[in-house]
């Protein structure tokens, strides 16, 4: 598939994307736990608290993209743990950087096809 875009098309969509960026796009996710683990949630360290969680119990996290390689969680819902309501939104302190180590490790996103 090749594409022959003119000059004036490559600034258009150069452009187009440009100020796509500078809205912060918002994206929620939905990741599987792959082994017994625990995460902390809490709005900060001295406030917080561990969940634990078991394979295959589903982690949904709606994460802000202000910078693409570093997006930061904005809230974490659970579906599958039975002393916890699913509709409840928790938070975390930690950065997304280091939220999205610990779902490498942990889990993995489910794919939309």
């Amino acid at each position: 598939m090749e594409f022959n875009l003119t000059f004036k098309q490559y600034l258009d969509s150069k452009e187009k994307l440009r100020e796509a960026v500078t809205k912060t796009p918002q994206r929620v996710a939905s990741y599987t736990v792959r082994k017994y683990c625990k995460l902390i949630i809490g709005e900060s360290k001295e406030e917080k608290s561990t969940i634990a969680l078991k394979p295959n119990q589903k982690i949904i996290i709606d994460w802000l993209y202000v910078d693409v390689d570093n997006p930061t969680p904005v809230s974490l819902k659970f579906n599958g743990q039975k002393d916890i309501d699913a509709e409840q939104a928790f938070e975390t302190y930690w950065q997304g950087s280091k939220l999205l180590k610990w779902l490498n490790r942990n889990a993995r996103e489910e794919t939309n096809n």
